[in-house]
């Protein structure tokens, strides 16, 4: 019988650097998510929700919009239990649909904008996907393999707002608004509801589909609530205190205030949404959380580097979630924007979806004269997904790059070995485990993988997230690579993300992936390593120059055998670089995969 330690039941970092103003527990509402959103809603009435490209959305309309979009689904059969799938990029049409959606009784599972047929035509199956709600651009990539599905109606949208044209049968977006709103009324049970199926790419086999429950969702909220609620307060009291005021904000519901005191006590914040909203990070932070939060959600469709400084800019943007791709683009690619652009209003920045380079966030450190520091965080999709931040700056809270933060509130996080389950100490390295209201209720239709994440210890269903972690003796966790990315050089562990931070250090790289591939001549495997130069360098550093830094700054068997540069790496729409895209390809380079 595996026993968790009085220090982790305890959750010893409350005790050692927790903020005293963070709780150790919020309380969660025992209602679904659109309901949550909805009191949102009807709090905020007139102020802007959602901007895209110049077209506002007041927390009224989206109410609105949803009721009507659900009584729409509603007349169309769906009911409790069936899943709408949405097959869009962040769009006010996606907040639609979502919410809408789940008023109507149903799950929603979302579909990167970025999926080739096959894949769309995988997630509508394996979902059992009863509706889908699409955009015109992607609308042919369903009909391609509609006939192999069962979904039974398809909404299609235009992005801009007017009336789709595309061929084919389908019912137009626009048409779901012309009924009375009149919602169903629908009894929930929160803990076993699904309100999102969230598939996840894994590094192995097919995607699988993580269940999260209402509960599930709304516990990830109001866990993250505090921390900006916290940065406000703080910044009213401090910073901005600093600052002299004799000059005009605008702000975007046209009232003026002549101090940022005055705007920041006034508004609840503001956050850019880059983040895909088809993964439930995006969804959580910066949709469900910006729109609980009461705060004004600036949208963007795609990656664009001058236009979200312009909006940060603009409306004084005061929260930026991202990933290790969006901010190893800015500081290498875009440093310039920089000094173009004001961006001193943002309170918090924050990386996830995968470990970030230190060089990265020292960069971005630098390039923002330390006004606005870089945090990290982690999370993955079966805990809604977040876990841990540093969430806080200092000095509300001590500063370790590198690390993940601690455990967010109502949260238990732990190392373990992952042969016998045993609780490890501090400095030990195992994988990371997590308890708490936020954790997936299990894998749709896959009893043994489900079986095989979860295991109990002293009455706690504790989830393994795969990671290889280590905590400190303050409760600061560390992630050190992913456990199926190991790779087994001549019986050595070697962890790929070291061998990137130490390539990531020389000035001519842009970007690098490290892999493991079967070494044919020794068994085991070989390390290579995947890199994309500065244009400046290009032609000017060779695969050995590479491979030469490595040797002088790693142990003999840890600096990577080969080095490919390339001219950019495949990445999720989440930002996270796909090793296993890269692996495929190589193994197919030497004839080990058709």
């Amino acid at each position: 019988m595996v026993e968790v330690p009085n220090s982790i039941k305890n959750r010893f970092w409350l005790k050692k650097e927790w903020s005293k103003d963070l709780p150790a527990d919020v309380y969660i509402p025992d209602k679904p998510l659109h309901e949550v959103v909805d009191e949102a809603c009807m709090r905020y009435g007139n102020r802007t929700a959602l901007i895209f490209y110049g077209a506002k959305f007041t927390y009224a309309q989206l109410k609105e919009f949803t009721d009507r979009f659900a009584t729409s689904l509603s007349k169309m059969g769906v009911k409790k239990g069936d899943v709408v799938a949405i097959y869009a990029p962040n769009c006010p049409q996606f907040a639609i649909a979502y919410y809408g959606a789940m008023k109507a009784g149903a799950t929603v599972t979302a579909l990167s904008p970025l999926f080739s047929p096959r894949e769309v035509e995988y997630q509508l199956n394996d979902s059992n996907s009863k509706v889908l709600v699409t955009v015109e651009q992607l609308y042919p990539n369903f009909q391609q393999v509609r006939k192999n599905t069962k979904v039974e109606k398809v909404i299609v949208a235009n992005i801009t707002g007017g009336q789709a044209k595309v061929e084919g049968e389908f019912i137009d977006f626009m048409d779901m608004f012309a009924v009375n709103p009149a919602p169903p009324k629908i009894k929930w049970n929160v803990d076993e509801d699904i309100a999102v199926l969230q598939y996840t790419g894994g590094t192995t086999g097919l995607p699988k589909g993580a269940m999260l429950t209402h509960k599930n969702v709304v516990a990830n909220c109001f866990e993250l609530k505090p921390y900006t609620d916290i940065i406000v307060n703080w910044m009213c009291s401090s910073r901005v205190l600093q600052e002299e005021g004799d000059y005009l904000i605008l702000d975007l519901d046209g009232r003026e205030y002549k101090t940022l005191r005055e705007y920041y006590e006034n508004k609840h914040g503001s956050r850019v949404a880059i983040l895909p909203w088809y993964h439930i990070y995006g969804q959580t932070v910066d949709l469900n959380a910006g729109l609980v939060n009461g705060e004004i959600i600036v949208v963007f469709s795609k990656f664009e580097p001058d236009k979200i400084f312009e909006a940060i800019q603009q409306y004084r943007i005061t929260t930026f979630m991202g990933a290790p791709a969006i901010f190893i683009a800015y500081v290498n690619n875009f440093p310039d924007l920089f000094k173009k652009y004001d961006i001193s209003s943002l309170l918090y920045v924050n990386n996830g979806a995968g470990p970030i380079p230190p060089e990265i966030v020292h960069k971005w450190d630098e390039l923002t004269n330390n006004l606005v520091l870089l945090c990290e965080g982690y999370g993955l999709s079966e805990a809604s997904p977040v876990t841990h931040t540093h969430g806080l700056p200092p000095p509300l809270r001590k500063r370790k790059v590198g690390s993940i933060g601690q455990p967010i509130p109502n949260t238990y996080a732990a190392v373990i070995d992952p042969e016998t389950l045993e609780f490890l100490p501090p400095s030990k390295e195992g994988e990371l485990v997590i308890s708490g209201p936020q954790v997936m209720k299990g894998y749709w239709n896959r009893p043994r993988e489900t079986e095989e994440v979860f295991f109990y210890a002293d009455g706690m269903k504790w989830l393994r997230t795969g990671d290889i972690a280590k905590m400190d003796e303050e409760g600061y966790f560390y992630i050190v690579d992913r456990l199926k990315d190991i790779i087994k050089y001549k019986g050595h562990s070697v962890y790929p993300r070291e061998v990137e931070d130490v390539i990531y250090e020389h000035p001519a790289v842009q970007e690098v992936c490290v892999i493991g591939l079967p070494d044919i001549s020794a068994g085991g495997e070989t390390i290579k390593a995947l890199v994309v130069l500065r244009p400046e360098y290009r032609g000017k550093v060779t695969e050995q120059d590479i491979i030469n830094w490595c040797k002088e700054r790693l142990a003999a068997y840890k600096y990577p055998r080969s080095v490919e540069f390339r001219n950019e790496l495949p990445k999720s729409a989440a930002g996270k670089y796909l090793r296993r895209v890269l692996r495929e390809e190589e193994m197919r380079k030497l004839g080990l995969k058709k």
